[in-house]
């Protein structure tokens, strides 16, 4: 029952309807003075009747205002699940409480006193007023009240014998009615005001919930401009103070109040407007934010300001344009900047090209560092190792220079200078302070770096009107600097243009050459010389020899296109063309029988890196179906000296031990110790030239001569003499025990298709000669 009374039929939630039952605690004046006035008519009644109805209706009034004042009271301090069973009690309380106040009313009009009826009467309209204005949160239960306090009033009016009163107990339902439908419109406008707010503060709290969310800073600015909300903490700004109440343009700084008071005109006007602005924290850091301004729609006048903080990708593009300018290894500057100083130089420095060479003005060199060796450290310390010494190299290139002169790493190994310098003594010192830098060891672990480096040096202007001339320039010198035996500077001089030029030239006829496949090659035959048993002058093996034709036809040595064996990808490829040639050759010539002994090929040391003609002869052999017999491979000492030496000895020993022989090339002429004719697996020595074409003329010669005959001896090793020309070195050479010649004494270095027919000759006239003597 207590249900129904506090419930209502309207559809509310469950705040609503708690707080709605609530209103049976509240309305305190409204409910003392119901409590009170009861107490007090009852109490005149019991005065002036004195019987035992009317003392006990004054004491059960007494009583159960004190139980009802007892329940509101403990209402105000109980937990939700006592608060409840306290609604249900205090809703039955009230309904006894009207019930009493009408059933006193009933007694006081059957009393035949007026007053006291009069009294009664107007109390229980009163209260009744009162139950509609505390209850309509409840209008059942305020109905039941009405209904239980005025009922037995209209019972009382048609018990007494008077007339006016019967038409009172006419009218109470009418009035009952009235006050019924009072309580439910007051009601339902309650719930509906209710509900509305509740509907209002979830909105509000929304709202605040996605502005605090909101990562963007948003600020509502009043018509003068004056902040009056702000999602942000003034800690989470750069501001010491709260936001909310400040003038909008001394939040910002000051260079950027003139774009937000234009941002903000513009919003005035309707558009929407937008800027960027910066806020500095006291630490120093900054704060960039993308500004939106927008008039609000409700035409109060106010502004919409949202600030979108773009702090990280400002330091992206920051980042980003760094990047582009500068070395992510050792954060020099890169070439993008090298050529914008350059031309930043050249337009200060224009017209002084027009200068010569001696009448120099003060102004700019060009300067390109290239580390000596890197590849060696970066193969034997790996790219750790290579790293570590570039970026040393670029702090001492910095600290070598002047202020204002520029260090910038173009890419590798190599870097450029722009420096204050206007003649050669200036670039000296200069070069002397930088190479002072580098005599200091760079530790790697446990590792000690040297760091070598070759300069190529270039004025501005001087040395060409555009930047390619200039850098172009430099980087000549750079090439004679390293020709020149590295770890030096070369101040460009017209002359290595020259060189530069004679060099490309080589490599262009090079690479002509080998995509025509006009590379072929030509042969050298060797005679044996003497020695017992051998001494017979035939034709023991032939030299091969590189020759190529131009683009006129002519047939030219290996010395016009000698630039193309520096180059470790051109020269590799030129030796396994001629390897190719080579055993093509001697397939066709084991093929008719040729005796052509074996042919001797010289290999270089870029023969010997991976991928190398060495590391595939015996494949190549074994395709052919060839014996290792009839090949030799000729080395130079510079191949022992090269830093791949371990790999250069364990490829010659494997070839040896399938069989081919070694030969060391032009010996006497390089820096090897004796030591390496035990530590490599060399099977014969052979003369150089140049000691064979002195002999007769400097004694020098025939001693070194017999010195390395006798020597390789010793060792067990054939000794071979080269460039024989003359009968007179011929039997020099027999008389000193050298076993074979080779030399235009015997032939020029012929092409393949001639080789069979000069074996058969030499053989005739060796027999014939053989018959002669006979």
């Amino acid at each position: 029952m207590t249900h129904w009374l506090l419930s209502t039929g309207e559809k509310v939630s469950a705040p609503i309807a708690a707080q709605l039952a609530n209103g049976l605690f509240g309305s305190l004046p409204i409910f003392i003075g119901g409590v009170i006035n009861s107490v007090a008519v009852a109490a005149v009644a019991a005065g002036r009747m004195h019987t035992a109805p009317f003392i006990g209706w004054m004491v059960f009034e007494a009583v159960l205002g004190l139980v009802r004042i007892g329940v509101v009271q403990s209402s105000h301090s109980a937990p939700p699940e006592k608060l409840e069973r306290l609604r249900h009690l205090a809703s039955l309380l009230s309904v006894a409480w009207a019930a009493s106040v009408g059933i006193g009313t009933l007694l006081c009009l059957t009393s035949g006193d007026w007053v006291l009826a009069t009294i009664a009467c107007l109390s229980t309209a009163a209260m009744v007023c009162g139950i509609c204005l505390r209850n309509f949160g409840t209008p059942r239960l305020a109905a039941v009240m009405t209904f239980a306090a005025l009922a037995p009033c209209a019972v009382g009016g048609l018990m007494t014998q008077e007339p006016s009163l019967r038409i009172i107990s006419v009218q109470l339902p009418i009035f009952m009615t009235t006050i019924f439908s009072a309580s439910f419109g007051l009601h339902r406008m309650l719930v509906s005001w209710m509900t509305t707010t509740a509907e209002l503060k979830r909105s509000k709290a929304l709202n605040e919930t996605i502005l605090q969310s909101n990562p963007d800073l948003t600020l509502i600015l009043d018509e003068n401009h004056q902040i009056i909300f702000s999602n942000r903490m003034p800690e989470q700004l750069a501001c010491q103070s709260a936001l909310v109440g400040r003038d909008f343009y001394s939040v910002l700084e000051e260079k950027d109040r003139p774009a937000a008071a234009a941002a903000l005109a513009r919003a005035q006007r309707g558009e929407l407007s937008s800027f960027t602005t910066c806020f500095t924290r006291p630490s120093g850091e900054k704060l960039w934010f993308d500004t939106v301004v927008n008039e609000t729609s409700d035409a109060s006048g106010r502004f919409i300001v949202v600030a979108r903080d773009i702090t990280r990708q400002k330091h992206s593009e920051e980042r980003a344009i760094w990047m582009a300018h500068h070395d992510t290894l050792t954060g020099l500057p890169n070439r993008a900047v090298l050529q914008e100083r350059l031309d930043a130089a050249l337009v200060t420095g224009d017209g002084a090209h027009e200068l010569s060479r001696d009448d120099r003005v003060a102004g700019h060199a060009l300067l390109i560092v290239d580390v000596d060796n890197f590849k060696a450290i970066n193969d034997t310390l790996g790219h750790d190792g290579g790293d570590v010494l570039l970026r040393a190299l670029a702090a001492r290139l910095c600290a070598a220079v002047g202020h204002g002169d520029l260090v910038a790493r173009t890419g590798g190994d190599e870097f450029a200078l722009i420096v204050a310098a206007g003649d050669a003594e200036a670039l000296h010192s200069i070069a002397a302070r930088i190479y002072e830098e580098l005599r200091e060891p760079i530790l790697h672990g446990d590792r000690v770096m040297e760091c070598g480096a070759s300069i190529g040096a270039s004025f501005i202007p001087q040395d060409g009107p555009g930047r390619s001339e200039v850098m172009k320039a430099a980087d000549i010198a750079l090439y004679a600097a390293k020709a020149a035996g590295r770890a030096q500077m070369k101040i460009f001089e017209p002359a290595m243009m020259d060189e530069v030029e004679r060099h490309q030239a080589m490599i262009t006829a090079a690479r002509f050459a080998l995509k025509r496949k006009t590379i072929v090659p030509h042969y050298q035959p060797k005679v044996c010389l003497g020695g017992e048993g051998r001494g017979d002058g035939r034709i023991v093996g032939f030299e091969a020899l590189l020759r190529w034709r131009d683009r006129d036809g002519h047939v030219r040595g290996p010395d016009a296109i000698k630039a193309a064996f520096n180059d470790p990808i051109l020269s590799v490829a030129i030796s396994d063309y001629m390897l190719e040639m080579i055993l093509n050759d001697i397939e066709g010539w084991v093929a008719a029988g040729v005796p052509f002994g074996h042919i001797a090929v010289n290999v270089t040391s870029g023969d010997f890196r991976p991928g190398g003609i060495v590391e595939t002869v015996l494949d190549r052999l074994k395709a052919r179906d060839l014996p290792a017999s009839c090949l030799q491979i000729e080395v130079t000492e510079d191949v022992f000296l090269d830093k791949g030496a371990l790999d250069v000895e364990r490829a010659l020993k494997r070839l040896s031990h399938h069989g081919l022989r070694i030969a060391l090339d032009d010996f006497g002429t390089g820096y090897a110790s004796l030591s390496h004719l035990t530590q490599f697996p060399v099977d014969l020595l052979k003369i150089d030239r140049s000691f064979i074409g002195q002999m007769g003329a400097k004694g020098d010669a025939e001693a070194i001569s017999s010195i390395v005959i006798n020597l390789g001896h010793c060792l067990g090793l054939e000794v071979i003499a080269e460039g024989v020309e003359t009968i007179q070195q011929q039997e020099q050479l027999i008389a000193m025990g050298c076993d074979t010649g080779q030399g235009y004494l015997y032939a020029r270095a012929m092409p393949a298709t001639e080789v069979a027919a000069h074996v058969r000759e030499h053989e005739t006239a060796r027999a014939l000669l053989h018959l002669r003597q006979a």
